[in-house]
């Protein structure tokens, strides 16, 4: 028969049918006669408050292991983490990715090159800006050696009229410059002078009132 005095500080007397035997609080055990303290887990702590509005944020909660003096460690995690579940996710502005590398010209002198970006760097998503700007760039393709045909360039003013009574010659000009033409390429087709009349026949000088009227009132011939 155990005396209820005989108990350890950290157990409680049990009458068991004209017995008595002691009994280990909860978080102690038995060894020999002595309670010794156990390592047990505190409740888990409420979650944390998530204080982002979008996004990715974890809440957590921790416990606390009681008695580590005992020596015996408490079994599993003293931290949980989860994902805040009522956070929705940040909108995303589009970004381009780097230009692509030209293109093989579509011809060696008079083709076009070009190079591309796409919008996926991050793309747009969940409400966000698309890029802007344009996606596509294009050149044409230019080689140094490469055939140049001639152009004309415009046509200079008629000469004024020589004559102001009777028939003049006027006449005018253009040069092969716009562009020249170089590395073999063509030379302008056509001519580069041209003449024409002015004035009045003699005949009709007599109804001149001015002499002048030959050329302000003249029309080609």
């Amino acid at each position: 028969m155990v005396n209820a005095g005989n108990c350890d500080e950290n157990a409680f007397c049990v009458n068991t049918l004209g017995s008595y035997v002691c009994v280990c609080q909860n978080g102690y055990f038995r060894d020999g006669m002595k309670c010794q303290g156990s390592s047990i887990w505190t409740p888990w702590s409420p979650w944390s408050v998530c204080t982002v509005s979008c996004g990715v944020q974890n809440t957590m909660r921790v416990r606390l292991c009681t008695h580590p003096e005992s020596g015996m460690r408490c079994e599993g995690p003293s931290v949980q983490l989860k994902h805040c579940d009522s956070v929705s996710p940040c909108p995303v502005l589009g970004k381009w990715s780097e230009w692509s590398p030209w293109s093989t010209c579509t011809q060696l002198c008079s083709g076009i090159t070009r190079r591309i970006r796409v919008c996926n760097n991050p793309a747009p998503a969940h409400g966000g800006l698309p890029c802007t700007g344009t996606f596509e760039e294009n050149l044409a393709c230019r080689h140094s050696d490469c055939p140049t045909d001639g152009g004309w360039s415009p046509w200079t003013f008629w000469s004024p009229c020589p004559s102001s009574c009777g028939i003049g010659v006027v006449k005018r000009s253009r040069l092969c410059n716009n562009p020249a033409p170089e590395n073999s390429g063509n030379p302008c087709l056509g001519h580069d002078y041209e003449e024409g009349s002015c004035g009045f026949p003699l005949d009709y000088c007599k109804y001149l009132t001015r002499p002048m009227d030959a050329v302000v009132k003249g029309r080609w011939i």
